[in-house]
């Protein structure tokens, strides 16, 4: 996730110059919900928030504003939204107290690599 906000999120950002930032801020991509099947974890989450706030800084005078709109294992769910909290206020994430490296599976990272360059293509980046 890191390698698609750098490489296509922040360029596209950056070329269409928001006023704002709206985040459709679902969590059902933790490792843990039951519904998306992906590997973000807790502090997949922080990282994202931390670039967001770093990125509304730099292009919208901080502006930006997240709608809570999924996320269905409870734990995860209050686990994540809280660290994205942390973020915003520059405070330390707690995700080492929360992630599990053992519910994680190596991804297969050259079809991964694939879609970011095929994206990149599309996009002209």
């Amino acid at each position: 996730m890191r390698s698609v906000f750098d490489e296509i999120v922040v360029p596209c950002a950056q070329r269409f110059k928001p006023d704002i930032i709206l985040v459709s801020a679902g969590y059902d991509a933790h490792v843990l919900d039951p519904l998306a099947g992906l590997q973000f974890t807790t502090s997949t989450y922080y990282m994202l928030s931390s670039n967001i706030k770093q990125l509304a800084n730099e292009l919208c005078g901080g502006r930006c504003v997240f709608f809570l709109e999924g996320g269905y294992n409870l734990q995860s769910l209050s686990n994540s939204v809280a660290d994205t909290f942390r973020a915003f206020l520059g405070e330390a994430s707690l995700a080492p107290k929360f992630d599990n490296p053992a519910f994680l599976y190596e991804e297969p990272l050259s079809k991964v690599n694939q879609a970011i360059q095929k994206a990149k293509s599309i996009h002209s980046l």
